[in-house]
């Protein structure tokens, strides 16, 4: 009779503990859709929209930065979120992976659009298949995307050229590196860039290097472009790692007096503004555009129309700000 009155008391126990633990699990997904309501997000419906990042480079700190925005929206809009990408940047093993998104019968991609001409095909299978897609942080405006989220990266080059004119007075020789020649968004950059420079006789870019969005390949190249160009007094970065790898070099190669103007806010980034190795740097918001990328999905999948583009904002970060970080 003992052994009987254990078995059952057993079993009680265990259900007290399923119950405990399914009660726990409804709280817990209150508590997460609370806060939600509290954000100014909408609980999303029962069905769980599997979503794929493709980044430009995996575990390059500028994608980190866009990778736990869109995390963080996920959670808050209830969506499965996978992201991938090259070891290294590399836009055909880009292409692969968003193949391969579409051959999974992902319910939404968000992808850079590095090359319109080689991208656009490829998104517009994916849009045939039922597949949404949204362009990040680069474009591919020819395809059917929903949407670009990200910089407006001819005005951000714009930007850049005042940002030289402010730092020189319109005098003075240029070196600029852009993070890839083949990348529309840099390419962008870099014809704003010059749009303002053209309109200052005193100034004038003498030599343009892509870095690969690679520090070691934006030192060699930075290296290169002082040893060919000395009278360079003034070096320009498009995409995150250029200042970083101009700074090694302007010290390698003793010419310390050189001005630095880079892109993007990676923390080594504004520590070369407090140290006076960076003159200034023109910060993108990396998070926001992970973050928005997934909301304007999870309204799509509502129903909702989305915007032809949708920009993030860019800010110019100099000596005075960067010491309040």
């Amino acid at each position: 009779m003992s052994d009987k009155k254990w078995k059952v008391g057993l079993i009680a126990l265990s259900m007290i503990v399923i119950y405990l633990f399914i009660g726990f699990a409804i709280n817990a997904r209150t508590i997460d859709n609370v806060v939600a309501l509290l954000r100014g997000a909408e609980v999303s419906s029962s069905q769980r929209y599997h979503v794929v990042l493709i980044e430009q480079e995996q575990r390059h700190p500028y994608w980190q930065l866009i990778e736990r925005g869109a995390l963080d929206a996920a959670k808050i809009y209830d969506l499965e979120l996978e992201y991938t990408g090259p070891v290294r940047n590399n836009m055909e093993e880009q292409i692969k992976l968003l193949e391969k998104a579409i051959a999974s019968k992902v319910d939404g991609i968000i992808v850079q659009g590095l090359n319109d001409e080689k991208f656009t095909p490829v998104i517009n299978k994916a849009i045939d298949k039922g597949i949404p897609v949204l362009t990040i942080d680069t474009d591919a405006p020819t395809s059917r995307r929903l949407t670009y989220v990200g910089t407006d990266n001819f005005r951000a080059g714009n930007r850049l050229g005042h940002m030289v004119v402010q730092a020189t007075g319109g005098q003075g020789k240029i070196g600029v590196l852009i993070g890839s020649d083949k990348a529309e968004n840099q390419m962008l950059r870099l014809n704003g860039l010059k749009h303002v420079i053209d309109q200052f006789p005193g100034l004038e870019i003498v030599a343009v290097r892509p870095s690969n969005i690679s520090r070691i390949e934006a030192v060699e190249q930075a290296i290169a472009v002082l040893a060919q160009h000395p009278e360079i007094d003034t070096m320009v970065g498009t995409s995150a790692l250029d200042a970083l790898g101009m700074v090694q070099a302007k010290n390698h190669v003793g010419r310390y007096e050189i001005r630095i103007i880079g892109f993007d806010d990676l923390p080594e980034t504004l520590d070369g503004i407090r140290k006076g190795e960076i003159v200034s740097t023109l910060a993108q918001k990396p998070y926001l555009m992970g973050y928005d990328s997934i909301r304007l999905l999870h309204d799509h999948f509502r129903g909702r129309p989305l915007p032809k583009e949708h920009y993030t904002e860019v800010e110019v970060i100099n000596a005075s700000h960067a010491r309040r970080e």
